[in-house]
């Protein structure tokens, strides 16, 4: 693995965690924009497609959780309504 890819990852997903576990701790997401989420989602999903298919695990790894965290804010902001 890529140590450089890896570190990038490793801060990427590091810049996500504070919000999601805020939003699950706080259970309010009044103040995140539902599009912005859903665009991670989308960009999360082909970036872990195209790091599966290149074989590149910092990046799908990464795209992966980014992903999962994306998701959980996306579902909990529907669920507030």
């Amino acid at each position: 693995m890529n140590i450089v890819g890896s570190v990038a990852g490793v801060l990427t997903v590091a810049a996500f965690v504070p919000q999601t576990y805020k939003a699950v701790k706080t259970k309010k997401t009044r103040d995140l924009a539902l599009a912005t989420y859903a665009t991670l989602i989308v960009t999360g999903t082909l970036w872990t497609i195209y790091g599966v298919q290149t074989k590149s695990p910092a990046v799908y790894i990464t795209n992966v959780i980014i992903a999962l965290l994306a998701l959980i804010i996306c579902v909990m902001k529907i669920i507030e309504g």
